[in-house]
């Protein structure tokens, strides 16, 4: 039984029933953080004597919910955030949607004054950066999960960056809704249309393998030797028949790396979703599972999640929410944008790439850098309550110096 018809189906609905029919926008984040030691910025590791593993068992009686693999505590969840860990133990909080710029900052700061006196008590920071500020990526060890033992391996194989991405980077991602498949086209492509802009404003990786990096948009650049196949865009994006189907297809015919079985993870390798569920429907488990094994810049689930931006101190991920608020959540400045620039793929990896060879003096569409971020600002300020605007500040004042944030890392 050939089930790719049927498949693809239960792919498209699962995008549709992502709607938000009511159109009450709001926006999730998720933001990653380094522990390491506050004399040498060293990382400090998940299985070391009072490590990772040892933090978040500290923490735990504070969360009503814990998530264990294997027995190890790999997470924690309260009704405002979730706390989890990426492959080498980066520290991720994910904030709940809310449609309130102000609400987020409260729960982030709320997670901050939790965890901060147990981090001083060993003498621990937590760290913002696009990269580990000491550490090297062969010397820190994976998470006891089963799925990154499976992705690093499949990882030193498709490209020359997997071992540095999975190790040593930290992001900021954000979530947005959409309403229908119009609203969508709209915001994913619109995203891309940003993406350059996006990623010199959050530009935050000073440090690379231990030595200053002098070169911009250091993470992108290893997200780029990952695996082409899972990263970046996907081709046709801005085709005019691009849509819920589209993304369906290009799910499809992913190399998933691993499954889960009743006997536990089974590696898959460059196996496609179309081989292995060639003769069964995908369950909701399934689908959720193909949609964590893209890593696109702009990823679709229920919403569209933005993954370009470094992982920044908090003011900065303030400027960079309402940058997106003022912008997705207004229908008529997204459309704006799109009408002003009619962009293909290639010149949006253009402009990416002028501005990884020379930041604030590269162009993004015929425009100089700092002109097309400062007309970008003015028009998310303008679609931003008044007291909204000024969580722009941190972005205004570097466009303004000509400066980004790995610049003034100290």
């Amino acid at each position: 039984m050939n089930t790719e018809h049927q498949n693809l189906e239960i792919l498209e609905q699962y995008f549709r029933d992502g709607c938000k029919l009511n159109c009450v926008q709001k926006l999730g984040l998720e933001i990653e953080h380094f522990i390491v030691r506050g004399d040498t910025l060293e990382a400090v590791t998940y299985y070391e004597e009072h490590g990772i593993e040892f933090l978040l068992e500290e923490l735990a009686s504070s969360y009503p919910r814990q998530y264990r693999e294997g027995g190890r505590l790999l997470g924690l969840y309260n009704n405002d955030y979730a706390v989890s860990l990426e492959p080498a133990g980066q520290l991720e909080v994910s904030i709940v949607p809310k449609e309130s710029l102000r609400t987020i900052q409260k729960i982030y700061e709320s997670f901050l004054r939790q965890i901060r006196p147990l981090l001083e008590r060993f003498h621990y920071r937590l760290v913002t950066l696009g990269y580990q500020p000491r550490s090297l990526a062969e010397e820190l060890p994976l998470i006891p999960k089963k799925r990154y033992e499976y992705m690093d391996a499949y990882f030193r194989r498709s490209g020359t960056c997997g071992k540095n991405m999975m190790r040593g980077t930290a992001a900021t991602q954000v979530s947005i809704d959409y309403c229908c498949e119009e609203d969508f086209r709209r915001k994913y492509r619109g995203a891309y249309l940003l993406m350059p802009a996006l990623k010199l404003l959050t530009d935050n990786t000073p440090v690379f393998e231990g030595k200053p990096s002098s070169e911009n948009l250091t993470r992108t650049y290893i997200w780029e030797h990952v695996d082409p196949v899972r990263c970046g865009m996907i081709p046709g994006t801005f085709r005019e028949d691009f849509g819920f189907r589209s993304y369906a297809r290009y799910l499809w015919n992913l190399p998933l790396i691993f499954l889960s079985s009743r006997e536990g993870a089974v590696y898959t390798g460059s196996r496609t979703a179309k081989e292995l569920y060639r003769d069964r429907l995908l369950t909701l488990e399934d689908i959720e599972h193909i949609l964590s094994m893209t890593f696109l810049d702009v990823r679709l689930k229920h919403y569209v999640e933005i993954r370009g931006a470094d992982s920044m101190p908090f003011e900065y991920v303030m400027a960079y929410l309402a940058l997106i608020k003022g912008i997705f959540f207004d229908s008529g400045i997204l459309t704006e944008l799109l009408d002003s620039f009619p962009v293909r793929e290639e010149e949006i990896r253009e402009a990416e790439q002028s501005l990884a060879r020379s930041g604030f003096d590269g162009s993004v569409y015929g425009r100089k850098a700092p002109e097309f971020l400062r007309e970008l600002l003015e028009l998310a300020a303008a679609g931003l309550e008044d007291s909204e605007r000024i969580y722009l500040l941190p972005f205004r004042q570097n466009v303004f110096r000509q400066t980004t944030l790995k610049l003034s890392y100290r």
